[in-house]
């Protein structure tokens, strides 16, 4: 099926125009979507990426000298944020009221087996409890978290092709 002109290619996936995205085409592992984020990175990381109805941010590559942000970064805050999210949400329905802390580091290696990798790392701290029980809710909210689930499984992610946008 063509492109409608002057739509990104998120745009034409999300409006079904191709069948992988189509809902009756995903993983019967998969419900109804909760929330959709579309994001376009154009230029790789001496680009930008354009967060559909949100901003604009400039990428760069993994160096002290770079301008924008680069993935090691956006993988970070996607993470420290969703899992900060859910240590909340454990310490509420645990009925615990206690500051939290997540701080993320992500480094970039080679990999053995060929290109590159990212090892990503999670330092959290809840106060006013004991180092035991703030394991214990760290250790439940990694288990819900999206994108530490996101992170320990090879098998989460989708790619597709589509056309280029045009105009």
């Amino acid at each position: 099926m063509a492109e409608p002109s002057g739509h990104s290619p998120i745009e034409t996936a999300a409006a079904g125009s191709s069948a992988a995205t189509a809902p009756d085409a995903l993983p019967e592992k998969y419900t109804r979507a909760l929330y959709t984020a579309r994001v376009e990175n154009v230029g790789g990381t001496a680009g930008e990426v354009r967060v559909e109805n949100g901003p604009t941010l400039p990428t760069g590559g993994p160096s002290a000298d770079a301008t924008g942000s680069n993935p090691e970064q956006f993988l970070a805050m996607a993470w420290s944020t969703c899992l900060g999210e859910t240590l909340k949400a454990v310490l509420r329905e645990r009925g615990i009221d206690a500051a939290t802390h997540v701080h993320v580091e992500v480094s970039l290696h080679f990999d053995p087996a060929g290109g590159y990798r990212f090892a990503p790392r999670a330092l959290v701290s809840v106060e006013d409890v004991g180092e035991d029980e703030a394991r214990r809710l760290a250790e439940a909210a990694h288990a819900r978290c999206p994108v530490s689930r996101l992170l320990g499984r090879a098998d989460s992610g989708a790619l597709e092709v589509v056309p280029p946008p045009r105009g």
